[in-house]
């Protein structure tokens, strides 16, 4: 049997042909900085549903990347389905989600890997002292981003956690094994649903800080703030009504036949 990843890399992909620049430099950095620290990884892209030419431009830019690899879905389900294919996918000791602009540069990994002996999930933060952010988002994204830090808190649980939406996180396989499989929610709100259900499950969680840059391309526009805040609550209504069954393993849940 092929030995296992120390690091499986995902990176949900919809329509990112505009951004076939920083798609390609994102890619070769990983695949540099993987041969450059020695650890063996893999890096699996969801395209979720792209109507655009990004299917054929991102195979382009791997052909020569054997370590890379596509799950090449036609129909668009959103950020959050496209992360829970791409982990139940993946091999990876720990596996790790990433934007494919490369906002969050894949060498802050350097920050999150002497965390791995100490915590079972590591999120990257973009509102720590000590993060570095290079280019910063317009005011209104940023101030609706604070504002909707704090009520994710409130609702949630997530208490001293300053940034649960910093596309850059990690977790170790048993937590992909125990949480991802209770998510519910498709879209943006996946990165608070995963950290809430950790939380309430015990997993130590460990926010570090990381080097950003707002590649101007977002696709979240304000309905997808709106998205979001609906999520929120129906996160906030499952924990309510104990629809993620967290005094169960996931065994007990999901018997496997």
């Amino acid at each position: 049997m092929e030995q296992k990843p120390f690091i499986s890399v995902i990176i949900p992909t919809y329509n990112e042909a505009p951004k076939e620049k920083e798609m390609e430099e994102h890619l070769i950095s990983i695949k540099n900085y993987f041969e450059k620290i020695g650890k063996s990884y893999e890096v699996v892209i969801v395209l979720d549903g792209p109507t655009d030419n990004t299917p054929e431009i991102v195979k382009e830019k791997i052909k020569d990347k054997p370590n890379f690899w596509v799950i090449d879905r036609k129909e668009n389900h959103g950020k959050g389905y496209s992360i829970r294919e791409g982990f139940a996918g993946a091999r990876g000791e720990w596996r790790i989600w990433t934007d494919m602009d490369g906002a969050t540069p894949i060498n802050n990994l350097d920050k999150f890997i002497p965390e791995f002996e100490k915590a079972d999930v590591v999120i990257g933060s973009r509102d720590l002292k000590a993060s570095a952010i290079q280019k910063h988002q317009p005011k209104w994204k940023e101030w609706l981003g604070n504002a909707g830090n704090i009520l994710i808190q409130v609702m949630t649980g997530l208490y001293g956690i300053y940034d649960t939406q910093c596309g850059f996180k990690a977790f170790k396989e048993e937590v992909v094994k125990e949480v991802f499989p209770r998510t519910k929610v498709d879209r943006w709100g996946i990165d608070f649903e995963i950290l809430m259900i950790a939380n309430k499950l015990g997993y130590k969680i460990s926010e570090v800080p990381v080097v950003w840059l707002d590649m101007g391309y977002s696709l979240v526009g304000m309905k997808g703030y709106f998205i979001t805040l609906r999520e929120l609550f129906k996160v906030w209504w499952n924990k309510v009504r104990g629809v993620y069954q967290l005094k169960k393993k996931i065994s007990e849940i999901h018997p496997v036949k």
